[in-house]
């Protein structure tokens, strides 16, 4: 359940990032839906409306309540419930299913908005060719940036991919309260650091994580994301700042949005302290 939400909370961080842009827009009232289906879980949604966004504005999200909103699929037709701020969900007895292809619709302002999908299959014969890296402590409170240069080699991601769909690598560190690898002076900026990073989404069989990247010590999930080409495109989309909530790709008809399915599995790996 905790990697089900921390995958969800990837997700969207990506998908909003794919809807900013520099200056204001002109928009229609569209309905903006966001939904990450999940093998062996319930049905989550959210749906907003699409807004005019400035450099000014303090938020571009006005949520959408009150819809009837079905998903069908494995022979079975889901209601989704409205739990208010644009939040929707189904039954959490609902488990969905690999391969399964689900059709989601409801009316918004005289427009069907409908997608389909399908959860793709879990990674199979996911491996890292290390399970530790040992790396030193950075003082750099005497001024001075993170350089890299940290030593160490790259980790090796590999899986299997006879189809060449899309998969990436979330590396989350999971300390209560880890040890930074850089030391910083008290009055620095420590906003810099991340206990998360990602990789692009690729059609390969393997990827690579360069020791670099990590910023603190312990313990670490490596997480191999299988996702739909659906959401490799608004990946790549979000690294553009022209970008704009009109224009990112999207397989919603007579909306925006996201409606995909995706699954992941989940290997440790520790930073250890030389």
């Amino acid at each position: 359940m905790k990697i089900y939400y921390f995958v969800i909370a990837l997700l969207l961080g990506a998908f909003l990032s794919s809807c900013s842009n520099e200056g204001s827009v002109e928009v229609t009232d569209n309905a903006v839906i966001e939904a990450y289906l999940v093998a062996g879980q319930y049905i989550s949604m959210h749906v907003k409306k699409e807004i005019p966004y400035s450099d000014q504005s303090i938020s571009s999200e006005e949520p959408i309540d009150g819809l009837k909103i079905t998903v069908t699929g494995d022979g079975k037709t889901y209601t989704l419930e409205s739990l208010g701020n644009g939040d929707y969900r189904s039954d959490t007895t609902v488990k969905l299913k690999v391969g399964v292809s689900y059709s989601m619709s409801f009316v918004y302002n005289g427009k069907t908005i409908s997608a389909t999908t399908i959860i793709p299959t879990k990674p199979e014969n996911y491996a890292l060719d290390q399970s530790s890296i040992y790396l030193s402590q950075i003082d750099l409170s005497s001024g001075g940036r993170p350089m890299g240069g940290m030593g160490g080699t790259n980790i090796q991601v590999t899986w299997d991919n006879t189809t060449s769909d899309y998969y990436f690598v979330v590396v989350d560190n999971i300390e209560t309260d880890p040890t930074p690898i850089y030391i910083l002076a008290d009055d620095a900026d420590s906003t810099m650091f991340t206990r998360r990073f990602r990789s692009q989404p690729v059609q390969g069989t393997s990827t690579s994580v360069n020791p670099n990247e990590f910023q603190y010590f312990g313990m670490h999930n490596v997480i191999l994301m299988h996702v739909n080409p659906d959401y490799a495109a608004l990946y790549r989309s979000s690294g553009s700042t022209s970008q704009n909530i009109s224009t990112p790709p999207t397989s919603i008809t007579n909306g925006l949005g996201v409606f995909t399915g995706v699954n992941a599995d989940t290997l440790k790996f520790e930073v250890k302290q030389r």
